[in-house]
């Protein structure tokens, strides 16, 4: 399938993700060593999330205001 990221512009709104859906029954042979990597990059810590912010789950409402700022660099976290 192909994706048309020009909505995503307006706002200067990102989509990341990954989604191997049926591939990973389907097509062993090339995921395995995709999810192999991946995992062993996670375990040596090459992958990071970059944490901007967290609040407390009471805080939501703080949480969705801070974002619409556009001021996040990086994920804004609600704590349970």
């Amino acid at each position: 399938m192909k994706l048309d990221p020009s909505p995503l512009a307006p706002g200067n709104r990102s989509l990341t993700g990954v989604f191997f859906g049926a591939e990973v029954a389907l097509q062993t042979a090339r995921v395995r060593p995709m999810l192999d990597a991946l995992l062993r990059d996670l375990a040596r810590g090459e992958l990071r999330v970059i944490v901007d912010r967290t609040f407390p789950l009471r805080e939501a409402r703080a949480a969705h205001a801070y974002i619409e700022t556009r001021a996040a660099f990086g994920r804004v976290v609600l704590i349970p």
